[in-house]
């Protein structure tokens, strides 16, 4: 019982304070690009892509673009909108697109849909769904961690009996490809803190991901949900729509998150750790990617340009 209450008296005094200062350059809004690069120069200089970052909010955006070289471009197409393209900071060589999606998996514009577009036109590797999320468990993930999905639980299709809810959603380890380095992602990674000694931050490389279409802020919706699936340690909105497009494309993926909330009825009083949460996502996804040879035999997604 001592255990639980210092555990708890941490966390609250954590959520209090401002995220530590992060040692990277987050490029604001109004210094992005201006104009946008004809989709033809892009598909000369970057298509096919290794792999696309796919994002929701602002900051998500943002921290991925700040771990791209500073002469990334954007460029525009009807049926996928604004995308931004660069490479990699320290491997020129890896060749990422950067987008966003609106919030949800099947809603309009959300990630089952803007994904399929994507894949087909961008030729990627592997996609990942990089930004924030809410932690299920502070035990295994408080502000600042990484949750990185080692399995994904579609939690909203049920079949509602008198006395008892029989789960109809799937429950999905990640392909082989990415599951064999998902366990060793955060081997030699050093979160990008200015002061280390603020927060140790680290990757939860297990994590099993509830998602669905629900924004999560009530302690007992929360209850809830930890009885159905006690094993899980965070949940999120896009990677039930990313894993289904995934699937029927037969493409690698992952859902990799930083943690910024609890779900627990406060998460108006950690609102501000949201930028650095995706930051933090966003470096851990960087120094995967940076090692780029383990991606070389990986082959591009092999459908056909789209049209549009």
């Amino acid at each position: 019982m001592a255990d639980a209450t210092i555990t708890e008296s941490t966390s609250q005094a954590t959520s209090k304070r401002k995220p530590p200062e992060v040692d990277v350059k987050v490029p604001e809004v109004e210094n992005l690009p201006q104009h946008s690069e004809p989709w033809k120069n892009v598909q000369n200089n970057f298509l096919p892509v290794h792999f696309l970052l796919l994002t929701v909010n602002d900051c998500e955006f943002r921290s991925c673009l700040s771990f791209l070289k500073e002469d990334f471009v954007k460029s525009y197409r009807k049926t996928l909108g604004f995308v931004y393209f660069g490479s990699i900071l320290d491997n020129e060589k890896v060749k990422v697109a950067v987008m966003k999606c609106n919030m949800g998996g099947a809603a309009p514009g959300g990630s089952l849909v803007v994904v399929p577009k994507a894949v087909r036109i961008l030729k990627p590797k592997a996609v990942f769904n990089v930004g924030f999320c809410a932690s299920l468990n502070k035990e295994k993930a408080k502000l600042g961690d990484v949750v990185v999905c080692s399995k994904l639980i579609t939690y909203a299709f049920i079949k509602q009996e008198e006395d008892r809810i029989e789960e109809q959603g799937v429950r999905v380890p990640l392909n082989k490809g990415l599951s064999g380095i998902a366990r060793h992602i955060g081997d030699g990674w050093k979160p990008p803190v200015k002061n280390s000694t603020d927060l140790k931050v680290k990757p939860s490389t297990n994590g099993v991901f509830l998602s669905g279409p629900e924004v999560i802020n009530d302690p007992k919706r929360l209850a809830a949900l930890m009885k159905r699936f006690p094993e899980a340690t965070a949940i999120e909105m896009e990677g039930e729509g990313l894993y289904a497009a995934a699937h029927d494309l037969n493409i690698e993926w992952i859902v990799i998150k930083g943690v910024s909330n609890f779900a627990d009825g406060k998460k108006s009083e950690t609102d501000h750790w949201r930028l650095f949460a995706s930051v933090m996502a966003a470096s851990l996804v960087a120094h995967i990617l940076k090692d780029s040879g383990i991606f070389e035999s990986w082959p591009h997604f092999e459908g056909n340009y789209a049209v549009g």
